[in-house]
């Protein structure tokens, strides 16, 4: 389970309340999650997903890791935002 709010007071209670009802084990901070790499920087409150090893990988497993890299149709800057 990855749990995600705003506080670690919030993760705290929460932690609390299912190991009430379920035997759990802490792995601490996630740095992973199905196959997609979480970084933070948490003095800034940023956070950045990546599946970079996951296409390195692929590109290797399919004999195209030396094909030339072609640009997405996204801005370099663009940023999601909460509606």
């Amino acid at each position: 389970m990855l749990i995600v709010v705003k506080s670690m007071s919030e993760v705290n209670k929460l932690k609390t309340l299912l190991s009430r009802e379920f035997n759990m084990k802490d792995f601490g901070t996630a740095k992973k999650i199905l196959v997609i790499d979480i970084h933070r920087d948490r003095a800034t409150w940023r956070l950045w997903l990546s599946q970079h090893n996951y296409v390195e990988k692929m590109l290797e497993r399919f004999n195209m890791n030396n094909t030339k890299p072609l640009s997405i149709p996204l801005v370099n800057n663009f940023r999601l935002s909460i509606v």
